[in-house]
């Protein structure tokens, strides 16, 4: 029986439901291996050229692609964490695609947790090939207060905020004068958020007495 070529078996090792989602220059270069030892570096580069062409890849800056042989395909928001160390995708990408904000925006919204245990990363916006990121500081203290059934997102492979805990991570830069944001909407559709909670989770981040402000507002309609 006639052995596959090495690039079908590296495809077929990509599209498996157990393989990277997002591959770096380095984790390319070892499934590779995984496949035919001897393939050269230059090859191998060769090789991904071929693959960002035919959109078997797709390259969000030098060195960082998203898989997209892989079923289903990895999403522009999967890279965050590795653009910016323990990025949680948060804020208008969360709250827009659940359905609570009323807006859809493309670019991907994440919040990066400030602690000693992480170099100071680089905030706002960080255009790429693939997209555009928007990172926002947030003590790492903030991030991982509360239950994280309450905060994190479940049964994904990257760190994605809950729409509830998405939107307590934008009040909370809304209250902190270094952030600049105004504060969310009062038009959100909040009946799918979970209030118990909401009430839970903005306790435990410190914010309770904005959140209920601002959810009286939200009451009385005012803006």
């Amino acid at each position: 029986m006639k052995m596959l070529h090495w690039t079908t078996r590296l495809e077929l090792a990509l599209a498996d439901p157990n393989a990277l989602r997002v591959l770096d220059k380095s984790s390319i270069v070892r499934a590779t291996r995984d496949v035919r030892s001897s393939v050269s570096d230059p090859t191998v580069e060769r090789w991904i050229q071929e693959a960002v062409s035919a959109g078997r890849l797709r390259r969000v800056v030098r060195g960082l692609y998203l898989n997209q042989l892989i079923n289903p395909p990895a999403q522009l928001s999967e890279a965050a964490v590795w653009l910016r160390p323990g990025a949680i995708v948060s804020l208008q990408t969360v709250l827009g695609d659940s359905g609570v904000w009323n807006n859809y925006t493309p670019w991907v919204t994440a919040v990066v947790p400030l602690s000693r245990r992480y170099a100071t990363p680089s905030l706002g916006r960080r255009d790429t090939v693939d997209g555009t990121f928007v990172f926002r500081g947030i003590p790492e203290s903030i991030l991982e207060a509360g239950r994280e059934d309450d905060r994190l997102t479940a049964g994904i492979t990257y760190r994605r905020a809950t729409p509830g805990a998405a939107l307590l991570h934008w009040l909370y830069l809304s209250e902190s004068p270094r952030s600049g944001m105004s504060a969310p909407p009062t038009d959100l559709n909040l009946d799918s958020l979970d209030l118990p909670r909401l009430e839970r989770l903005s306790t435990a981040m410190r914010i309770g007495a904005a959140f209920h402000a601002w959810l009286t507002r939200v009451e009385g309609g005012t803006q």
